[in-house]
């Protein structure tokens, strides 16, 4: 098979990632980025033109040598897992389009494990320093308010920063309080608003220069707020703030589901307004309000302090 084959079978295996499994364009992104890196390891590897048969017969040794090489750039454990992930969905649909298995010693692979870091939660005091500063970064008025507004929403209620660009004006009910977020895997949830952040879109909405548009938040020039300029936004308000390079929109997202926690949220509820598949994925939560509570206990309670005083 030729190599312009191979760059036919991923056009269609890219349609059926963004169709069939409905799986977000930026994790879409990531499997194709994966994919041609893998090719391209592989070329070099073997010292010829990679096709469509090379990946079918590809060997649990090949796979393990673009792992090493992966780890031996600095990629993480997270970032070579994934690699992994694209490969088996890339053999999974040559399996499902020829009606045969491929590749089976690869498909059943063990990821790397994947050390999970804790996320470091901002305290309210630092959300409310961060919303305060965007008034101070010499915008327009509408941007202050939309930045403001945006930003308050991603924390009040944990949305991922694509989630948050991508909502739509017909999303937000103010009405009611509500505004209806599409997630990961095409889920849509229902998140209540509070009315202080209820009043910030509205206000935002009410200056936006540009009505006739569908997305929610729009740049200077009407189109859809993209992730880098809010990223940049954050980065702004930290650097005037000393805030360290954690500070970022996700960690808004974090501080979210730590601050509901440490106020007594249940895990169950927190999952879905957060929008996660797994409780799993919201159980790493517990262990970060759990250090902020042993925290305080060693910093405020007077057995705590009597011991320290003592040592």
């Amino acid at each position: 098979m030729s190599d312009a084959w191979l760059a036919s079978v991923i056009e269609s295996w890219t349609r059926c990632l963004e169709s069939a499994r409905a799986l977000s364009s930026n994790t879409v992104l990531s499997y194709l980025s994966d994919f041609k890196l893998l090719i391209r390891f592989l070329a070099n590897y073997k010292a010829e033109t990679i096709s469509v048969d090379h990946i079918k017969n590809i060997s649990k040794g090949d796979a393990r040598a673009w792992f090493l090489c992966r780890r031996e750039h600095g990629e993480s454990a997270r970032t070579v897992a994934r690699g992994l992930s694209a490969l088996k969905s890339f053999l999974k649909y040559l399996g499902e389009t020829d009606g045969v298995t491929y590749a089976s010693d690869v498909v059943t692979m063990k990821p790397p494990k994947i050390n999970k870091s804790l996320p470091r939660p901002l305290t309210i005091e630092q959300i409310n320093e961060i919303l305060d500063v965007v008034g101070s970064l010499k915008q327009t008025a509408w941007i202050v308010k939309r930045d403001r507004a945006i930003l308050a929403l991603i924390y009040s209620v944990g949305l991922r920063i694509s989630e948050a660009l991508g909502l739509n004006r017909k999303d937000v009910s103010l009405s009611s309080g509500f505004i209806y977020v599409l997630g990961k895997g095409g889920k849509v949830r229902s998140v209540p608003l509070a009315s202080e952040i209820n009043q910030a879109i509205k206000d935002y909405i009410s200056e936006a220069k540009y009505e006739n548009t569908e997305a929610l938040f729009v740049n200077k020039d009407g189109n859809r707020l993209s992730a880098s300029s809010v990223q940049k936004l954050v980065k702004a308000a930290r650097k005037i703030l000393g805030l360290s390079a954690t500070v970022t929109p996700h960690a808004l997202r974090h501080s979210c589901a730590t601050h509901l926690l440490e106020c007594g949220g249940d895990l169950r509820s927190i999952q879905e307004l957060l929008g996660h598949s797994s409780i799993s994925s919201t159980q790493v939560y517990t262990d970060v309000a759990q250090r902020h509570v042993s925290d305080v206990y060693d910093r405020c309670h007077p057995l705590a302090t009597a011991s320290k005083k003592s040592q």
